[in-house]
């Protein structure tokens, strides 16, 4: 068993790329799992740092465990560094869950720990039991695929190479090795729902139905896959995004539900929002979904004509345009979008650009009468999100100008000289 174990260790890091120079750091409870991996760590790799975090939860038992973890770390000859945090007391000032507390508590102790380290990465000594414990958890949640295929061997710096053995083989490890190990009481509390289907549910499952166990490893290999392959898709469809884009909704109608949720993941927006987003196709032009997380760089979705528009927090407001005027002694024969002659007479005050507003109306070129400026806004497909950032050239009486769409008929001059104005 030793054998069986060490040498895939050895596998797993020729596999994963894991050179014998980089730091692992090992959380360690002292329980049979995870002494069981530091004794095969020990064998199988030279750069070791021992983790141990002591909720206070149990007294005594909980020193204890404590105690045994740094003793085993000495006489490996490993650096150990340990985390005493009182966990209740915590709870019992400031309210919350105290399996999140603890995990919560874990985690940024061993992310203090690996930023000590370049290139350090976190072992931990999840087995094939705990994979098919979240599976039937999660299943229970109604989870989705992402969910039901359980702990990955390795997601970003957190490895875990003993997933494929079971508890029985970690078991037999320990007895031909003589490892030390200290039972935590509160496992055997169905005070929390793990513990049930651990205690009672799962063993009532495997009287009941013999190979459920190999059932349920074989179709979280189904499921990883599936999601490997629906990661990819991803991908392939919108790259990686670090700006605002627009999705078209064809585009998305290849998106199955698991791949859906791969694609909302893949920008970190929160999956409490996926069923709000799923609505938008469906909403008016315009419609807009706040984010408001922040490990995600978009801060909005919004609806428009052809597709779902992310709209980034790398996306700054246009700046308001500027213009020099100057007088023109001939007219061009080809007129460009960003340059406006106008007949001196025609024009009332001074010239300035401002932002349009409600009520606003234009007479542009070919077009008998006036139009409201939101109309020709909306007639040239502008999306809703832009429509109010446009801008118009006016004067004390008038629009002039209606900027990267039209020009006002009334000031326009047939003859020079006139006064020629320049959008910057």
């Amino acid at each position: 068993m030793s054998l069986n174990i060490e040498n895939s260790i050895q596998d797993f890091k020729l596999c994963h790329e894991i050179s014998d120079d980089c730091m692992l750091v090992v959380g360690v409870s002292g329980g049979m799992d995870s002494m069981v991996l530091l004794h095969a760590l020990k064998n199988t790799h030279s750069k070791i740092t021992v983790t141990h975090v002591n909720y206070m939860l149990r007294g005594q038992d909980s020193n204890e465990d404590a105690k045994l973890v740094e003793k085993t770390a000495r006489s490996y000859a490993l650096p150990f560094e340990k985390l005493e945090f009182d966990l209740q007391a915590y709870l019992d000032e400031n309210g919350g869950n105290l399996q999140e507390k603890a995990r919560d508590t874990r985690y940024s102790f061993f992310d203090s720990l690996i930023d000590k380290n370049n290139y350090a990465k976190l072992i931990l000594a999840h087995h094939q039991g705990d994979q098919i414990e979240n599976f039937w958890m999660q299943m229970a949640r109604g989870g989705g695929i992402r969910a039901m295929s359980g702990m990955k061997e390795v997601n970003k710096n957190i490895i875990r190479p003993l997933l494929s053995f079971s508890k029985a083989e970690l078991f037999a490890y320990a007895a031909e090795h003589h490892i030390e190990w200290r039972e935590d009481t509160s496992n055997k509390s169905n005070r929390y729902t793990r513990n049930i289907w651990r205690n009672v549910l799962i063993p009532e499952l495997n009287k009941t139905i013999p190979h459920i166990n190999e059932s349920v490893t074989k179709l979280q290999d189904v499921f990883r896959a599936q999601e490997e392959y629906d990661q990819r898709f991803i991908v392939s469809k919108i790259n990686d995004r670090m700006n605002s884009f627009i999705i078209s909704y064809k585009k998305l109608g290849t998106f199955n539900s698991n791949q859906w949720i791969e694609f909302l993941n893949h920008l970190k927006i929160p999956l409490s929002l996926a069923l709000s987003i799923a609505k938008l196709p469906f909403a008016p032009n315009g419609k807009k979904i706040l984010i408001n997380e922040q490990s995600s760089i978009y801060t909005s979705i919004w609806r428009e004509e052809t597709g779902l528009y992310f709209q980034s927090s790398n996306e700054h407001p246009s700046a308001t345009p500027t213009f020099i005027t100057s007088d023109a002694s001939i007219l061009p024969s080809n007129f460009k979008k960003d340059e406006f002659y106008f007949d001196k007479a025609l024009i009332v005050g001074e010239i300035s650009i401002r932002k349009w507003q409600d009520g606003d109306r234009i007479q542009p070129i070919g077009v008998k009468g006036s139009k409201l400026v939101s109309d020709i806004l909306k007639n040239a497909k502008t999306p809703l999100r832009l429509r109010r950032s446009q801008y118009l050239l006016v004067d004390d009486e008038k629009p002039l100008a209606l900027i990267d769409y039209c020009v006002d008929r009334r000031a326009i001059s047939k003859i020079a000289p006139c006064v020629k104005v320049k959008i910057n």
